[in-house]
């Protein structure tokens, strides 16, 4: 005869088993409708879902039963906020806010998107290479090893670093990154937003979250790539694909995975090569 083993919500959601979770929490916070942990818990879980309705009524219910969460939630508030506003640019019903400001190659790099979605592949690459030949080679440091070369492998977000300042989603160019120091995960908060700082390479500086997966992770079949636990592919053809699951990233000739970095400094060439 076996034996039936009960797991936790945390044992559930360590073991990779959201689905499972999220019927547990939901049904615990069903009969323990006063417990602020059971509810943060499945506030998260749902992210992980994309279910950003639902996940914000659990802040609207911890808010209303302890007004003093209220600095609490509304950094997860302003969090989905964000996270709503990078699907409408993941799937291109908008366009990103820039930081510190657009780079001089925006319209033209949506207008080579715009021929990658339209599976005109050639012209695509095409406007890409002339952006490519535009910007300055990004040199530098990654927790003291030196690299030559960095950028996202998701195509749509080659260029720029994901970012979330407050309640608003941004794009931050490569060529603009001076300095990025992101602390080791500690919490399961950590493996949805990751806090961030960076310094720009017009003196400033700035606090704010990275997404650890890409947009549109929630709608991937495999739980371990909702939890950025693995990164899968979606080929779109002509060498250019979006991401899901775990943000990758092309340090010099490695593959580094956002919950690997810590520290980066970055140089950048005025012309080049």
């Amino acid at each position: 005869m076996m034996m039936t083993v009960h797991m936790e919500p945390k044992e559930l959601i360590r073991a990779g088993r959201l689905t499972e979770a999220r019927t547990l929490l939901t049904e615990a916070v069903k009969a323990s409708p006063a417990d602020m942990g059971l509810r943060t818990l499945l506030f998260q879980v749902l992210v992980f879902f994309g279910e950003w309705d639902k996940a914000k009524k659990q802040l609207e219910v911890i808010l209303n039963q302890d007004p003093g969460r209220e600095t609490g939630v509304q950094v997860y508030l302003n969090l989905v906020l964000a996270e709503q506003e990078r699907l409408e640019v993941a799937t291109l019903q908008r366009r990103p806010t820039f930081y510190p400001q657009a780079p001089p190659y925006a319209e033209a790099y949506f207008a080579a998107w715009d021929k990658v979605t339209q599976q005109q592949f050639e012209e695509g690459e095409k406007l890409f290479d002339e952006i490519h030949a535009q910007r300055p080679e990004v040199t530098g440091t990654l927790d003291g090893r030196s690299f030559i070369g960095f950028g996202d492998t998701d195509s749509f977000l080659s260029c720029f670093l994901e970012l979330i300042i407050q309640a608003h989603y941004v794009w931050v160019p490569i060529e603009s990154l001076r300095e990025l120091v992101i602390p080791a995960p500690k919490t399961l908060f950590d493996l949805i937003w990751l806090p961030v700082r960076i310094n720009t390479t017009e003196g400033l500086s700035l606090v704010g979250y990275a997404p650890v997966v890409y947009p549109q992770s929630h709608v991937h079949e495999d739980e371990r790539v909702k939890m950025g636990r693995m990164t899968a592919w979606v080929d779109l053809g002509g060498g250019f694909a979006r991401g899901c699951g775990q943000h990758v990233y092309d340090v010099g000739e490695e593959e580094v995975g956002i919950l690997d970095i810590r520290e980066m400094s970055f140089t950048q060439s005025p012309v080049r090569p």
